[in-house]
């Protein structure tokens, strides 16, 4: 089975709602990064037009990916975010550097 990493960037505002969102969805774990950037969204009020945002990203099963993205859209929706952005890729391995062994899709 497939892994997938599933990566957020969303306003840091949102942080709190999203990680409640992805426990709830049964989502196993979590890695939050605090990040700045502009895209379609830049704040003008800033010399650099950064803002400020975070990166989340997720590790799931292949068989849990669509139910952990519809999870986050439907937030989107809900909370009416004004920004932020989606991403998910394939990983070739994942490693429990607990235990140096391969982590299973099916424990995630």
């Amino acid at each position: 089975m497939n892994i997938k990493r599933i990566t957020v960037i969303v306003p840091a505002g949102y942080l709190d709602d999203v990680e409640k969102c992805l426990r709830a969805a049964g989502v196993p774990g979590m890695t939050i990064d605090n990040v700045r950037g502009f895209g379609e969204h830049a704040n003008y009020f800033s010399s650099d037009l950064l803002r400020s945002n975070v990166r989340i990203e997720v590790y799931v099963g292949e068989d849990r990916c669509d139910e952990v993205v519809e999870t986050i859209k439907h937030f989107a929706v809900v909370s009416r975010t004004t920004a932020g952005i989606l991403a998910i890729e394939p990983v070739d391995r994942l490693i429990d550097l607990n235990t140096g062994e391969d982590v299973i899709a099916r424990n995630l």
